[in-house]
């Protein structure tokens, strides 16, 4: 499978740059520091070449918010799933701390 992202409209897709990640493991959107031209409708696109087909997921509204006032603390998130390899395969790990 095959993961992207588009804004408002398709084929509006998101530019990938220091700030943006799609993880190609779940699809998931990373957005670090989030600026008010993130704000709009989010839609994830999933694509499989094998079998040539492609579905779209239901638009996710992103409204950031300018609350300066508020300082919360790093959200880190603790739930690994255990992973198996065989020697000599490739294995890819994801780790992300949310927070600024």
């Amino acid at each position: 499978l095959s993961y992207r992202w588009l804004l408002n409209e398709f084929p509006v897709f998101i530019a990938l740059d220091k700030r943006r990640f799609v993880s190609q493991t779940n699809g998931n959107l990373y957005i670090a520091n989030v600026e008010a031209s993130d704000k709009g409708n989010y839609s994830c696109f999933v694509s499989s070449p094998s079998i040539t087909k492609s579905v779209f997921s239901r638009f996710i509204p992103l409204i950031p918010q300018s609350d300066r006032a508020k300082v919360y603390p790093a959200d880190i998130k603790v739930k690994f799933k255990d992973t198996d390899a065989l020697l000599g395969q490739n294995v890819t790990l994801e780790c992300f701390a949310l927070g600024k």
